[in-house]
Order: structure tokens, then sequence, then C-alpha cells
């Protein structure tokens, strides 16, 4: 019986060796490049904002902690759906079929806010 494990375990190392070597010399796939840059298929610009935006705490701080306090500076890419004096409105995914666009992930910021508009 020990005779019949030992024989099995050199036979797991002979094929795992195998296979180790198999994997070494096998040529690898190639892989397919994604379109991240594909033509627009809505009339909207591609952007990234940076913005920024209030922060709060409902916790207890010392005036320390309250001194560390940093406003958030977040960043959105979307599609600029537009864009006046008092904000502008962005998307980040849409929907479009025979009855038009259907926006989603949909952010307006305060124009104030925006510290950079960058086309993409």
């Amino acid at each position: 019986m020990y005779q019949y494990k030992i024989a099995i375990a050199r036979t797991n190392n002979i094929l795992n060796k195998t296979i180790c070597d198999i994997n070494l010399y096998m040529p690898r796939k190639r892989r397919k490049r994604i379109a991240t840059e594909s033509a627009p298929e809505i009339p909207y610009p591609r952007v990234r904002v940076e913005w920024i935006d209030c922060v709060s705490d409902s916790g207890w701080a010392t005036d320390k902690e309250f001194d560390k306090m940093k406003l958030a500076r977040p960043v959105n890419e979307g599609w600029l759906y537009s864009k006046d004096d008092k904000s502008i409105k962005l998307f980040a995914s849409y929907d479009k079929d025979e009855d038009g666009i259907t926006f989603g992930d949909r952010t307006m910021i305060p124009r104030q806010w925006v510290k950079k508009i960058q086309k993409l």
C-alpha cells in the first residue's frame, strides 16, 4: 500500500513538471485591444471635471481634528450635457434607442465649485 502511494506521488510530480514545462513553452495568446476611443454616438463631448465638494461629519472632534478637515476634491468623467454661468451638468451613462437618449449617473455641479474641465 505504501509503495502504491509513493508511485502515485511520483506520477503526480512528473505530471506537474510536464504541465509546467508545457506552460513555459506554449506561445501566449495576444489580448485583443479594447476600443476605448470609439466614435461618439451622441452629440455630447466627453470631459473630465475636477471640482471641490463640501465635507461634513456628524461626530465629535477636537479643535486639532477640526483644523485638519479639508474640502473633498472629486473628479468626474463623462459627457457634458450643459454648461452655463450657474452650473454644469454631466452624465456618465446613457441608453440610446429609437425613442431617443435616456441619461444615467447624472451630476449637477455649481459652477463656482468647478476648478478644471478637460476635454477627453
